[in-house]
Order: C-alpha cells, then structure tokens, then sequence
C-alpha cells in the first residue's frame, strides 16, 4: 500500500501514542493502535483482521521494553509474573489461532466489550 505523507506522519504519531501509553500504564497502546488503523486504513486493507495483527506486532516490541524498565525498578512481583507468563503465552496463542477464524464483526465486538469492560472497572 502506497503511503501519503500525512499517512506516514499520523503512523508515526501513533506508534509514538501507543508506545508512550504503554510505557506509562503498562498496557493500553495497543488500544490506540487498533483504534488508530481502523480509522486510519478503513476500506483499504485486504484483510481487516490485519489491523488487530499489526497491534500485536507492535506491541510486542513495546511490551518487551516496558516490561524490562518496570522489572529494572523493580515494579512487578516475580512470583506472580511467573505463574502469569506460561499462561498468557498460550492464551496469546490460542488468540492468534483464532483471529483468521473469527469475523471482522465479532472481533470488533470482541475489542469493543474488551474495552468497554476494562473502562467501566477501571472507573468504579
């Protein structure tokens, strides 16, 4: 896909958005990037799902190195990480497997409640 320049810059400013929110909560970057690539790439990808695997490609990177700041000043309980990470890797798996089975729609659905949800217990 051939990119504009105003294209290009609104992808960096994102990237710099999620990173900066992930960075600072933890979580959340890729959100705005999932956010972001619906609006900004509507109608002009040939797979939609790509849009939720692109996060995750992006958010990998950014997990890994605010995980590493967060253990470096010594934030996160270790005993916890450990029985948290096995299982997060393969529900990570399990949800890669399913993102080429599932609909546009319902993912959409999915993001939305997932969101939705997080917000409203966030709040209260």
């Amino acid at each position: 896909m051939k990119h504009s320049f105003f294209l290009f810059l609104t992808l960096i400013a994102l990237g710099l958005g999620a990173g900066f929110i992930n960075g600072l909560l933890g979580a959340g970057g890729g959100i705005l990037i999932v956010f972001g690539l619906n609006k900004l790439l509507a109608g002009k990808l040939s797979d939609p799902r790509s849009v939720y695997a692109s996060a995750i490609a992006v958010i990998l990177p950014l997990s890994v190195l605010s995980a590493l700041q967060y253990i470096r000043r010594g934030s996160p309980d270790l005993n916890t990480l450990s029985y948290l990470l096995l299982p997060a890797v393969l529900g990570g798996a399990l949800g890669a497997l399913l993102l080429r089975k599932l609909s546009v729609k319902a993912l959409s659905r999915i993001f939305a409640a997932v969101v939705l949800v997080s917000g409203i217990t966030m709040v209260l």
